[in-house]
């Protein structure tokens, strides 16, 4: 989660760009920028600027937990007072095992995923969390995942021609 950041059209462009079919060869980047009209050098120039803003926070696969393993995951909702979500989206983001976070419009307005090899592993990192952020534990929701369903998640940027409004 970022504060207000000034970004153009053709960063909204890559944003949508790398959140599907992120090539895999020598240079993406070349790819990228031949698929929506920019050079490599300038895709890849615009998203390390992204990154370094916070916008972007890594480009990284989506990786099949249940196969990795014995890989556990939850999601988790926190209950957070609108002037600290900031504060506390940045404590979650410290993790690698958090995958993303977002806001919602909500009594529980931040949530996030989390994996870890076990359970008690996952009890720790809440803990953490908590104890950084001064959550309380009914501000907190832990929603452990029971069955997998492989869901493929975007977040569309740009609204395109012939999609619904």
């Amino acid at each position: 989660m970022t504060g207000q950041m000034d970004i153009d059209q053709e960063d909204l462009i890559i944003l949508d760009a790398l959140q599907s079919d992120f090539p895999l060869e020598h240079n993406p980047w070349e790819e990228i920028g031949r698929s929506i009209g920019l050079s490599g050098e300038e895709v890849l120039r615009r998203a390390r600027q992204m990154k370094s803003l916070g916008i972007i926070r890594s480009i990284s696969p989506t990786l099949e937990s249940a196969k990795r393993r014995s890989r556990l995951s939850t999601l988790i909702a926190l209950q957070v007072p609108d002037d600290r979500i900031e504060d506390v989206a940045a404590v979650v983001n410290e993790y690698s095992e958090v995958s993303h976070n977002f806001r919602r419009e909500d009594l529980f307005n931040l949530w996030f995923t989390l994996a870890a090899d076990s359970d008690e592993r996952i009890d720790d990192l809440i803990g953490e969390i908590r104890k950084k952020t001064g959550i309380n534990s009914e501000h907190l929701l832990d929603l452990r995942t029971i069955r997998a369903y492989k869901i493929d998640v975007k977040f569309p940027i740009l609204q395109r021609e012939g999609d619904d409004e």
